[in-house]
This record gives C-alpha cells, sequence and structure tokens, in this order.
C-alpha cells in the first residue's frame, strides 16, 4: 500500500528521503478492453507514454519514498504555475463507456492548491472538466471514481495540477476500465466500528454481483455490501481489500488497501487501580480516537519533537476535533475525579491562541457535556483537576482542540481515579471572577478562598502585572497598560483558573 500519509511524517521527522525524475514522453496507444483495463501505478524508472502540457514553473514528476513505492507528483514555484499531466490514448472502441478511478492527496501550506480532472476524444479536442478537489490534508489519502459516458479509439484523461498557496498534489492508481469490464472497487473504509467488529463499506463502480474480501491475508467470498465483520480482537490492525467479481471469468483488481484499528474494549477504573495515560507507550494513540469536526487536522502523539516527552497534541492547521478516551467503568470509584495537564502557547505571529474543552459522556447519553473550558493561553504546564459526574459503565472523556491559529493544544498526564483529597478536610474548588469588564483603571479579581497569587498577561504571553488575593480579593491598577485583551491567572493550592478581561 502507497501510504501518503507517510509523506504527512516525513514533513514533520525530516527523516524520509525521496528521488525525482522527470517524466518522459512518448506516443502510444492503449487498447482497453473489459478483460485488460488501463492501469498506471508510476512505477519504475519512467512513465511511459504520458506526457505533460505546462504553464509557468508547474511541473509533475516521479516520486520514489526510500522503500520504492512512487508516485506521480505535481510542485511549482510561484502562484499560478499549472501543469497538465496527460494519459496515453486509449482506445476504447469496444465500449459504449467507461469508469475512471484514481487516488489522490493534497498537501497545504499558506492555501491549498487545485486538481483538476478532464477528459478529451481526441488530440485538439478542448478538455471536458469532471471535477475540481482542493483540499489541505497531510494525513489521508482520497480515491475517486468517475463514469466516462463518452469514449472513442483516442480517448485521453488529464491531471492538471494548479499552484496557489499549497505544497504537493500527489497522483496514484490511475485506472480506466471499460463499463464492460469489472472495475476495482473504491473508497473502502469502515463504518460502526467497535472493539469486536466493523461494518466494511466500498463503492462499487461495475456490474459485479460478489466480491473478494481479504482481511489479514485470510480471503472470502461475499455476497452483500456494507459486510459486517466480526469476532474481532480489541485494539488490533486489520488491513482488507476488496475485488469485484463480474462474471466467473471476469474479475477485477484488488482495491487499495485500509487499515483500522478495532476500539478498545472497557478499561475497568477502581479506587487502587486508577486509569493513567502519559502517551510515551506509542507515537500513535492507545485506547483513544481522534474525531475530526471541522477541518482535516486533528489530534496527534507529538513524539518530544516539539517539547520534551510525548504529548497529545491538537495541530495547529486543525479546525475542531475531539480526542475522545476509550469507555471506562468507574462505577467502582468512590468519588471519580480527572487530573490531567494542559499549555496552550500564543502565536507569536498573531497573538492568538487554540482553545481546549473537556466532556464527558455516560452509556446513558447521546449529548457531550462540557466539565471545563480553557480559552485563555497557557504558556506554561497548567494541571487541572474536575470532578466526573453522573459515573457509568462505559464513561467517556473527550478533549475538545478549537483553532485560532494559534500554536496548538497540549494535553499531557490523563489520569482517572479517586478523588485523593478524600479522608482530608477536602479544600473548595477555586472559582474566580473580574470586575468591572471592560476597565479603564483598575480591575478587581474576587476568588472563593482567602489567600490566591494572580499574574495579569497580555496576549504574547508576557507578564505585566501580580498581586495577591487578601481574604478573597485583590485590586490591580491598570495605569501604564496598554488598551487591548489581557488574562488574569489565579492560582492557589486548590487549582489554577484563568479570566479574561479588556482594558479599554
Amino acid at each position: 500500500m502507497k501510504s501518503f500519509s507517510l509523506l504527512s511524517k516525513a514533513m514533520m521527522t525530516l527523516s524520509m528521503v525521496f528521488l525525482f525524475a522527470n517524466l518522459s514522453f512518448g506516443q502510444c496507444t492503449i487498447p482497453v478492453t473489459p478483460e485488460e483495463p488501463f492501469i498506471e501505478g508510476f512505477e519504475g524508472d519512467f512513465m511511459e507514454c504520458w506526457t505533460v502540457e505546462t504553464v509557468g514553473d508547474g511541473q509533475w514528476n516521479q516520486m520514489t519514498a526510500s522503500a520504492g513505492s512512487s508516485v506521480a507528483a505535481f510542485s511549482f514555484t510561484n502562484p499560478g504555475d499549472e501543469a497538465r499531466l496527460i494519459s496515453p490514448t486509449l482506445d476504447l472502441s469496444g465500449s459504449s463507456s467507461a469508469i475512471l478511478n484514481f487516488s489522490y492527496a493534497m498537501m497545504g501550506l499558506y492555501g491549498n492548491d487545485e486538481l483538476v480532472i478532464g477528459y478529451r476524444l481526441a488530440a485538439g479536442d478542448p478538455w471536458q472538466e469532471l471535477g475540481m478537489f482542493s483540499v489541505n490534508d497531510w494525513a489521508n489519502t482520497y480515491e475517486q471514481s468517475y463514469e466516462l459516458t463518452e469514449v472513442s479509439s483516442t480517448l485521453q484523461v488529464s491531471f492538471l495540477g494548479r499552484g496557489i498557496a499549497g505544497y504537493y498534489i500527489f497522483l496514484d492508481r490511475v485506472e480506466v476500465s471499460s463499463i464492460m469490464g469489472c472495475a476495482r472497487p473504491v473508497n473502502v473504509h469502515v463504518t460502526n466500528l467497535t472493539a469486536f467488529s466493523a461494518s466494511l463499506e466500498w463503492t462499487t463502480n461495475g456490474n459485479e454481483d460478489s466480491w473478494l474480501v481479504e482481511i489479514n491475508d485470510e480471503e472470502f467470498k461475499v455476497t452483500t455490501m456494507p459486510y459486517l465483520i466480526v469476532d474481532l480482537t480489541p485494539q488490533t490492525e486489520y488491513t482488507c481489500r476488496v475485488k469485484a467479481q463480474c462474471s466467473e471469468t471476469l474479475e477485477s483488481e484488488w482495491s487499495t488497501p485500509f487499515t483500522f484499528k478495532t476500539l478498545c474494549d472497557v478499561i475497568t477504573v477502581t479506587d487502587n487501580a486508577p486509569y493513567f495515560d502519559d502517551f510515551e507507550a506509542s507515537e500513535e494513540f492507545v485506547c483513544w480516537q481522534n474525531e475530526v469536526e471541522l477541518g482535516q487536522d486533528g489530534w496527534v502523539v507529538d513524539p518530544g519533537y516539539l517539547i520534551l516527552n510525548n504529548t497529545a497534541f491538537f495541530i495547529w492547521m486543525g479546525q475542531r476535533a475531539q480526542l475522545v478516551s476509550a469507555p471506562l467503568d468507574i462505577t467502582a470509584v468512590t468519588k471519580p475525579v480527572l487530573r490531567f495537564k494542559h499549555k496552550q502557547p500564543v502565536n507569536p505571529g498573531n497573538y492568538m491562541n487554540d482553545e481546549l474543552t473537556v466532556m464527558y459522556l455516560t452509556n446513558e447519553d447521546i449529548v457531550w457535556h462540557v466539565i471545563g473550558s480553557y480559552p485563555a493561553p497557557a504558556v506554561d504546564w497548567e494541571t487541572v483537576q474536575l470532578d466526573l459526574p453522573e459515573p457509568s459503565e462505559k464513561y467517556q472523556i473527550a478533549f475538545v482542540g478549537d483553532s485560532n491559529d494559534g500554536d496548538g493544544v497540549y494535553v499531557d498526564d490523563v489520569w482517572v481515579g479517586n478523588d485523593p483529597s478524600l479522608g482530608m478536610d477536602a479544600p473548595l474548588a477555586l472559582h474566580a471572577a473580574v470586575s468591572p469588564n471592560p476597565a479603564k483603571e483598575t480591575i478587581v479579581i474576587s476568588a472563593n478562598v482567602g489567600n490566591a497569587g494572580v499574574k495579569v498577561f497580555d496576549v504574547v504571553g508576557r507578564q505585566v502585572a501580580e498581586a495577591t488575593l487578601s481574604e478573597g480579593r485583590a485590586t490591580i491598577d491598570l495605569n501604564g497598560l496598554a488598551q487591548g485583551m489581557y488574562v488574569a491567572r489565579v492560582s492557589c493550592e486548590t487549582g489554577v483558573t484563568t479570566l479574561r478581561f479588556v482594558k479599554e
């Protein structure tokens, strides 16, 4: 399997080596029959019979990873550069229509490039557009399928790369098959994933009535889609692929392999056996699920590249994603609490920070409930303890990252167990407020504890004022501070909280 996600990891580790080769040019006519589809995997030393038409410095090259697997890659120098990758001439004179399948991936930087798909019936004809794609996703590969209702003995398909503000466009596994042939299934994926089962689905493109399914090298025939896979092992990777069977003698190529991991089974938590994850076990999440709600990117394990030690990291190029725990049985815990530490640094380029929200879900719920919200910047690690209400046998916790084009959100040392303060005089949870807001000359910080420290920071994280609460109150002079947004961080033995206010 050619995994474009390896390329995204390479950009973080800077450890992968690529070899480039210019495309060769040639004139070929390739017959496409029901028994013989046209398939291009861009392997070998050159791509025979493909041509490129360029505008500016746009170019399509063959990119070969160090492991030896190749793709076609579009790159450019200046916005507006273009390059059209044109297939060999395809003879479909014996067919009334055809199916075009291909895989692609797009990596953006300051914006998205464009990939335009086209076809023409003969050289010299204008290109007919089938579709256009413009995404920024450093982790995923996409598959697309089109029916070509017009075909000829001189058909060509093309892939136009248009440089705007992205990084690379990758293309692989181009297939053109006769409608009377047997096109490979595309978009293989799973839904309804659990610890013990998954529903396998795919997009059909031909006239098949059955499929061969291969799961971890075990092959069997199915006649329905979706197909429910059962008796799986929790927290285990499975690689599957699908082949269409259109008759006793006609079958498709295998689909692109798809790998998924089953969820964890319920983890039992007790007073003497708390749950803890410091994300050091692997460079992938163990028993956590990254669920992207908006955008393309979400939570990843940062294996010490950005800060020391592994952490859960909400990547700044995402928009909104939640990191969801395995189901936890916390019914045997006397007073269940969640402890974790987090930091949300400020982007020095725009003085913004990303935000963190903490939620829980019980096995009786369908709606997540918020138990903690952290919109303010946190330059240093802050440790938080939250009560977990409504204990249940399948209790889940989610850390939600919201992007403001900041420098990401870090979460580490997640702990669920019995409140350590039980058996002692349990301190009050810290609550604080600021008034007036907005303010001109002074603010008053009030809290439900007698003594606490207060530090005031500007939007770039510089400390500009400091005070100590006495009998639950402190007055802070704002004279000399510029107008704008500020953050007051109140801390004491029972916790830390942050307050935003505006100086007029």
